[in-house]
């Protein structure tokens, strides 16, 4: 799969709140952690994040509520695809799949945005890598077709996320 993999899974919204499944069966892997991660801001953006080597990842990311841009970057050498960017518009019940060999990041279009993801292998500080979103303009263009005007400096980032670790464009 060239772009990941992406359905819009049903959810079930009550006098309660919502219930969302996950899917754990997709694509056949063994999920071994569960993250998630809550984004009081609107604007939060996480990533472009991946490991490599032995600890590459395949990901499985759901919104759990409220809306983000999600966007996957094909880094595998050699691929017909290399470097190109793919970007889903996720609202609450959204699945992604993220294949080994993409980068992965999302920004958050509403506050109190939850997302969780699945991985199928261990996290490795030494196996980790970035890539920063500003070189992907489209990241930028899409996100104004989406939101309207939208000014860089209402993002809240990590330190961490405004610097490529272990890759060259």
């Amino acid at each position: 799969m060239s772009g990941g993999l992406f359905t819009r899974k049903k959810v079930f919204p009550d006098n309660r709140g919502v219930f969302a499944p996950l899917s754990l069966k997709v694509g056949g892997l063994d999920w071994i952690q569960s993250n998630i991660s809550f984004n009081p801001n609107k604007f939060t953006l996480r990533g472009l994040h991946f490991q490599v080597g032995e600890f590459a990842q395949t990901k499985l990311i759901k919104v759990i509520n409220g809306e983000i841009l999600d966007f996957i970057v094909d880094i595998r050498e050699g691929s017909e695809n290399y470097m190109m960017l793919y970007m889903y518009h996720m609202e609450s019940g959204d699945e992604l799949l993220v294949p080994k060999g993409f980068a992965h990041g999302f920004i958050t279009l509403r506050d109190n945005t939850i997302v969780q993801y699945l991985v199928d292998n261990d996290y490795s500080p030494e196996s980790e890598g970035s890539i920063v979103w500003t070189n992907f303009e489209q990241i930028k263009v899409k996100i104004e077709n989406l939101v309207g005007n939208f000014d860089e400096n209402d993002i809240t980032i990590s330190d961490k996320d405004l610097i490529t670790k272990n890759f060259k464009l």
